[in-house]
């Protein structure tokens, strides 16, 4: 007798528990579908606890063979607790496709727009209540009424009710086949799923549901579906004991995971009661063991009543109830509870990180990256807003397009700043239709956090739905809008380095393009017979790719160029000596200038990316003919400026500008120097300079300045008359590019033959 009284306790105590636990996700958020199904499904399990509970207490007060038809029928009830568990299957982590259903179509065939799976889910197990309900209304010894036409068919009523009797009989032993097929089709579910997940907090939610309901099933399965289908009795304790771990399996692995495993996207409210809840009746339970086991032992040994000391028991578990339980719930709180999902440990963890991460890509990463675990949503970016343009990490979802992400840096700053978080679903006068269309639909986000530093827009969170379907809560929102304060100066201070260190790098290439162009400028030129020359070169802050040289050639005469690559910096200080290198290395070997230019213009269009390019001009300079040569790719054409009339000749003769037509052509040109003749040689660091006004310099003031210089200034006068006019007309204003000038002037002929035969001074380029 007192087994029964233990097993109904046992059993009640364990239907109050899951009722709990069923109500408290329930009453967490009753509208999502996943939390009412769940909810079902445990009190369907705590309604079978009742049941069974009693059914120990009829059987004590009226013994074994209390009938208790009612109660096994009512029984059956509970049963629904093995469809809804399938359904559970069914949409947990997502819903799957054959669940969904769709509206019926013109020529769609029939199981298109059936009822819905929902209905055909439960169909058995209600079909089954109804016939038990019968089963107990037609009974072994009901007999029809032999009362006017009845009497007539108490035959044929008797025989359908033998047959009724034999089929009620086979589904009874049959049927548990459905409810191990439910659960052997459950278990599968979610095998499937726990694979397909990519999440590690949900593939932990699934691992833990899916051992603890294939631990229930086993139970259940051995205490009733086994004994029935194979026809052997078991005795009633195991049977209980079976149950009773069940019971204690099945709903505990969705409570540990909920408060673990933030299953359900349960608050940390509602995950503390959980687990207090079980302590406390923990507790409860060991005292009730202690209290009873300690009654026996007095009454034995005493012989008196021992109920007199329950006063005094309760007491003494009331002093110490308070201290055990504040000890115990800081236990389970630092075990328990140390869950990637809860907020806390969200912002103590990132805050770590952040404090310690100053290179930008990886604050980006690891802030996204734990938001995505924490949150679980289906699609988690990270915005910054960069001086070089938006830069954008994925927690989960496909990457950012340029386009995309583009388009995002239009729109946040649409996002008052009077707000911290903003929901889509909610009504944003700011955004068009368009746009909402845009964040909602092609990018599925749900909600979106700026990131703000002093009230400058520096970036934002941007989220989608769940993975769950669930909403975001206020403690979600909380949590998120306490991150962006962190993250925005963090990611400001990241900005602040990033934009130093580019600064450094940049002044580093600036700093190694000057002596690369600085080693590949002459300082000391080659003399050419009866003429002079001498360069000049001002870098500008942003190094170009100005570059001259002047090149020996085995016949006496000298190639003399000036060239100017597209781009600043260390691109174009490298691409102008490789032009250098390849026009050294034709020089002895290539006659032709046009030649020499094709060569170059051919390597430079395979060697570089499109949009680069370089203008270029090749004189070729004989100094006892006075003869020069010269194809000019669309370089600024270099004067002549005649010594006798005072005249001058511009150096148009030539083609197209290097490296934007693979098979260019260009053409030569021939022109006779004579003595005090001027060729003077420069790049568009002259003709465009630029004054504080905006005003060009241009060729006309450059012509005019030629025009009135004295006749036969040395070379080097020239280049400094022109520096000084350039940087006059600037005023102190910095030079947007470099300035590169070469003059070439021919030597006056001396009468002594021994001063004609004296080489020419070398000029040192400044």
């Amino acid at each position: 007798m007192n087994s029964y009284l233990v097993f109904s306790t046992l059993n009640l105590a364990l239907a109050g528990l899951v009722f709990l636990l069923g109500l408290i996700i329930l009453r967490e958020n009753p509208g999502q579908r996943l939390n009412r199904v769940v909810a079902v499904m445990l009190f369907f399990g705590a309604l079978g606890a009742v049941l069974a509970a009693v059914g120990f207490l009829a059987q004590r007060a009226a013994g074994p063979a209390a009938p208790r038809d009612f109660l096994a029928s009512g029984g059956y009830v509970w049963e629904l607790f093995f469809p809804t568990l399938f359904l559970f299957a069914c949409i947990f982590p997502e819903e799957r496709a054959f669940m969904r259903r769709a509206p019926r179509a013109t020529g769609q065939p029939w199981w298109r727009w059936w009822p819905g799976w929902v209905v055909v889910i439960f169909t058995p197990h209600v079909v089954h209540a109804v016939l038990v309900q019968i089963a107990t209304i037609w009974h072994p010894g009901f007999e029809v009424p032999a009362v006017g036409l009845l009497k007539y068919l108490a035959p044929v009523l008797g025989v359908a009710g033998v047959l009724l009797k034999l089929f009620l009989l086979v589904h009874r032993s049959l049927f548990s086949l459905v409810n191990l097929g439910f659960g052997i089709a459950t278990m599968l579910l979610l095998y499937d799923s726990y694979r397909r997940a990519r999440v590690p907090r949900l593939k932990l939610q699934l691992r833990v549901i899916a051992w603890g309901l294939s631990a229930c099933l086993v139970c259940y399965s051995l205490a009733t579906s086994v004994p029935t289908l194979l026809g052997v009795e078991i005795p009633e304790t195991w049977r209980s004991m079976l149950i009773i771990a069940a019971l204690t399996l099945g709903p505990g692995s969705i409570a540990y995971s909920i408060v673990r495993y933030k299953f359900l996207d349960a608050k940390l409210l509602a995950r503390r009661g959980i687990l207090y809840a079980l302590v406390s009746a923990a507790l409860v339970g060991v005292y009730l063991l202690v209290v009873g086991q300690l009654n026996r032992v007095v009454s034995g040994m005493a012989g008196v009543d021992t109920r007199v000391f329950e006063p005094v028991f309760l007491v003494v578990a009331l002093a110490l109830f308070q201290p055990v339980v504040a000890r115990l719930e800081e236990q389970v709180d630092r075990v328990f509870l140390k869950d990637p999902g809860d907020y806390r440990n969200v912002l103590r963890q990132l805050g770590r990180d952040l404090q310690t991460t100053i290179d930008l890509e990886v604050l980006l990463s690891r802030t996204i990256q734990t938001l995505a675990e924490a949150l679980l949503p289906r699609h988690a970016y990270i915005v910054a807003l960069t001086h070089e343009g938006p830069m954008a990490r994925a927690g989960t979802g496909d990457s950012l397009s340029p386009e995309q992400m583009r388009r995002l840096a239009g729109l946040l700053p649409h996002f008052s700043p009077a707000r911290s978080s903003f929901r889509l679903s909610d009504r944003l006068d700011s955004l068009a239709a368009e746009e909402r269309a845009f964040l909602g639909g092609e990018l599925g986000l749900a909600l979106v956090v700026p990131l703000r530093w002093r009230d400058e827009l520096v970036g934002a969170l941007l989220l989608g739905e769940k993975v769950l379907g669930t909403d975001y809560t206020s403690e979600d929102v909380t949590l998120l809008t306490t991150l962006a304060g962190q993250v925005s100066v963090s990611l400001q201070n990241a900005l602040l380095l990033r934009e130093r260190v580019a600064v450094a790098r940049f002044e580093e290439e600036l700093n190694l393009a000057r002596q690369i162009q600085r080693t590949s400028l002459l300082s000391t030129f080659p003399p050419i017979p009866r003429c002079e020359v001498h360069a000049l070169y001002i870098p500008s802050k942003q190094v170009g790719g100005d570059f001259y040289d002047v090149v020996p050639v085995g016949d006496g005469s000298h190639l003399v160029a000036i060239a100017d690559v597209s781009g600043k910096g260390m691109p174009a200080a490298l691409l102008s000596a490789m032009l250098q290198a390849s026009l050294r290395t034709q020089a002895e070997t290539v006659p032709s200038l046009s030649a020499i230019l094709g060569n170059i213009n051919s390597l430079l269009f395979r060697s570089t990316e499109i949009g680069q390019f370089a203008t270029f001009f090749l004189a070729r300079v004989d100094g006892a003919s006075l003869r020069l040569s010269f194809s000019n790719a669309g370089h600024n054409w270099p004067v002549v400026v005649r010594a006798a009339g005072g005249g001058r000749e511009l150096l148009e003769r030539g083609g197209t500008v290097l490296g934007i037509l693979e098979d260019a052509r260009f053409e030569e040109a021939h022109v006779a120097l004579a003595p005090g003749d001027v060729v003077v040689l420069y790049t568009d660091g002259i003709s465009e300079a630029t004054n504080r006004d905006g005003e060009l310099y241009g060729e006309e003031r450059l012509y005019a300045l030629l025009d009135a210089l004295p006749r036969g200034l040395p070379a080097r006068a020239v280049t400094e008359r022109m520096l000084d006019a350039v940087r006059g007309f600037l005023d102190q204003v910095e030079a947007q590019d470099d300035i590169t000038i070469v003059v070439l002037r021919v030597l006056e002929p001396v009468p002594s033959p021994r001063d004609e035969a004296a080489r020419p001074e070398a000029v040192a380029a400044r």
